[in-house]
């Protein structure tokens, strides 16, 4: 683009915002012009957009986006979510507004992942802000997984995803070669009115549904998960994985007691920890994290497929890494008795748990023994066996730095893992759920040291350095809940009898965690931890610093699994950088621009893989369901809507539907305050948390869905 003026320039910046109606950042105005972030033009376009700012005919937001002034409060740009009990809303980027609720009747024809444009509506005090989407600005080209059928008249998909609340027609010259009862991927064609259903067309055929292998396959097509890498990509990782190790500047800590703790079934190992007992009597802990940035050389081929993943995905039937396995499961994986590249946090700690000193350094370890969370559980609970002394003292340090934390704001949710284990055929034969012990703990606590350590790091830097605005960083970023939700769940905890501070429509971190001890010991412990945990703000990536509100720290960010969190690497290569020295101001800016795109993309991006992950383990659920229909089992209500409540079912774990038809014979009112379904005549009470017997009366495979029909009480 040719900008020959100041005056052009504003012009064609402001031409820009009325055609796009929605706030953008300075690299989209950039792309949009064709503009390169190294180009003259850049600054002047930069400055053009300050300027314009400073007069007041553009706002900017505190995460560094740009609209026109006065459209910045009734109209949001955002991303259209649907859940799968049918609640929806639109995510935006607006701190005071982060979500948008949505009914189905104001959606018009949008889609779950579409980007839209939506009106906020007249909403009522107190209540969850709603809103009117009043135009579509992008489709989702997420793929639509589904099973085909035909009714004698017509062709249509039924989706997989509980997102999509309708079915999907398809025209007879759109099939391909898809028969009915196929389990196939769909993309939409049109969808033009509310009215009618949406037009797909058949792009692949993944096989019979109903099959482990295509129930399986279908989560990585809808989701576009890759199955291999890119050629180039690969060429990179080769020529990387074999170049020699060098020690250079690097510490040389390979005879060091280091040993690496990790899941029994972990291919990657991109953390190990040390400690050494120091003369003062204070505690040296290391945090030996895999150092990938020495072989993912930035802006090649490799890395650039890194930032189009984003994240590992660990699916029930395996995982999409990150990395290629050249990298991930060898020359970066700190597996024992091999000279690894690292970085490390070494972190010295008073006996109190307070942190006295640190140094951040590349270093060269060798892993001396490669432990499962099971084996130093082992050792742990015996006071014996391999490295026993340094596993119990990272567990005493680790004890003392989990009580700081909660003494100072972290809040101690408890939480279980739903896991599966498949015959040989792929087929799930069992359910368990896995919850924390003291040594996932151990391992957590470190980690967040680390964590919170070189954020700390660079914050301390820019005050050094007297950088405005502080240093470019990428934060792990945790907002505070929802004042609504969180008014919601404290009316539920209420109703529990569970003491509850008075008129605080607010919970302080301290309140919560009074909460949940009270009820630690209590049937409804699990429960009040799920309301909890659901009234609280989602994590993401930022290049703005709010803290994060779960752990208490004011600082945090991901630095500790380069190998399978693309964030982290991020992070490596900022530190490496500003231990050369204070940037230059056009390095600050470069990488402040770069950053929020980054932080955006891998925000989604690990979205898509939590649901990816949760579409594969209901994917095993169904399956595994399918061997015990007509089976009664003891059940917990883990959700309730206006037609019906959800149910975990014991012993599989199966999750799904008790619609009210299936309940006993009433007319039941959705109570919202009390997360309960009210028989009117009868009194019954269905309420979030109760045990009640249930039979496992359908399985749906095409839809993913469990239905369950109400017995009785729990049996003991």
């Amino acid at each position: 683009m040719a900008m020959t003026s100041t005056d052009d320039l504003r012009r064609k910046v402001l031409e820009l915002f009325v055609k796009h109606g929605q706030a953008l950042l300075l690299h989209d105005i950039a792309a949009a012009f064709g503009v390169s972030s190294e180009s003259p033009a850049y600054e002047s376009l930069r400055e053009t957009v300050l300027e314009l700012v400073e007069e007041g005919v553009l706002v900017r937001s505190r995460r560094r986006r740009f609209a026109l002034a006065g459209t910045e409060h009734t109209f949001f740009r955002g991303r259209f979510v649907v859940e799968a009990d049918g609640a929806s809303y639109v995510e935006t980027a607006d701190k005071k507004l982060p979500r948008i609720h949505v009914r189905r009747r104001y959606a018009g024809t949008a889609l779950h992942g579409d980007i839209v444009e939506v009106r906020l509506l007249p909403t009522p005090p107190r209540k969850q802000p709603r809103g009117e989407i009043v135009r579509i600005l992008e489709r989702s080209q997420a793929p639509i997984s589904g099973t085909l059928q035909y009714d004698g008249s017509f062709y249509f998909v039924v989706p997989d995803e509980a997102v999509y609340p309708f079915d999907f027609l398809v025209a007879a010259d759109h099939l391909g070669s898809a028969k009915p009862g196929d389990k196939v991927i769909a993309r939409l064609l049109r969808w033009d009115s509310p009215q009618q259903n949406p037009q797909v067309i058949i792009t692949d055929v993944i096989g019979r549904s109903g099959s482990a292998w295509s129930e399986f396959e279908s989560i990585y097509r809808e989701f576009q998960l890759p199955r291999s890498f890119p050629e180039p990509a690969i060429v990179v990782a080769r020529t990387m994985a074999t170049q020699p190790i060098t020690s250079g500047m690097r510490h040389d800590f390979r005879s060091w007691e280091i040993v690496t703790i990790d899941p029994p079934d972990a291919k990657d190992f991109d953390d190990a920890l040390s400690l050494t007992h120091l003369p003062n009597g204070n505690l040296q802990l290391g945090v030996h994290i895999a150092d990938v940035s020495a072989y993912v050389p930035a802006d090649s081929p490799l890395d650039r497929e890194a930032l189009e993943r984003a994240t590992s995905v660990y699916l029930v039937s395996g995982v999409v890494p990150m990395l290629p396995e050249q990298l991930s499961n060898d020359i970066c994986s700190l597996v024992p008795g091999k000279d690894r590249c690292a970085f490390s946090v070494l972190m010295e700690f008073a006996p109190d748990g307070t942190r006295v000193g640190y140094q951040i350094t590349e270093s060269t370890i060798c892993s001396k023994r490669r432990f499962t969370y099971e084996e130093v559980d082992h050792i742990l609970s015996r006071g014996e066996g391999d490295h026993a002394e340094l596993l119990q003292a990272l567990q005493k340090l680790a004890t003392t730095l989990r009580q700081r934390r909660f003494a100072s704001g972290g809040i101690d949710f408890s939480t279980m893992e739903l896991r599966f284990e498949l015959d040989q055929l792929g087929n799930p034969v069992r359910a368990y759920l896995k919850g924390s012990t003291n040594a996932t703990r151990l391992v957590e606590e470190c980690m967040l040291a680390a964590n919170r350590c070189v954020t700390e790091h660079v914050t301390a830097l820019a005050k050094t350095w007297r950088v405005r605005g502080g240093l470019p960083f990428l934060y792990r970023v945790h907002d505070q809940p929802d004042a609504e939700k969180l008014r919601m769940a404290i009316a539920f905890v209420q109703t529990l009898g569970i003491e509850v501070p008075r008129n605080r429509t607010q919970l302080s971190a301290f309140d919560i965690n009074r909460i949940l001890e009270q009820v630690s010991e209590r049937p409804e412990a699990a429960v009040v931890n799920m309301v909890l945990l659901r009234s609280m703000a989602k994590a993401h990536y930022s290049s703005t610093n709010i803290g994060h509100y779960g752990l208490g720290f004011r600082d945090y960010t991901h630095f500790t699994s380069p190998i399978r969190r693309y964030p982290d690497l991020v992070v490596h290569r900022l530190l490496k950088e500003y231990a050369l020295g204070k940037p230059s101001a056009h390095r600050i800016a470069y990488h402040r621009d770069r950053l929020d795109p980054i932080a955006e993309h891998c925000s989604e991006r690990e979205r898509t893989a939590v649901e990816a992950e949760r579409a594969s383990q209901k994917v095993a659920q169904i399956l595994l369901a399918r061997a015990y229909e007509s089976a009664e089992f003891n059940a917990t209500i883990t959700g309730v809507a206006e037609f019906g409540v959800f149910v975990l079912c014991d012993d599989i774990f199966a999750e799904g539907l008790c619609p009210v038809r299936w309940l006993p014979r009433d007319r039941y009112l959705f109570d919202q305050e009390r997360y309960a379904l009210v028989g009117r005549h009868h009194g019954e009470l269905f309420q979030l948390g109760k045990r009640i017997r249930v039979r496992l009366e359908q399985v749906h495979i095409g839809r993913r869905q469990i239905d369950f029909r109400y017995v009785g009480p729990p049996t003991h």
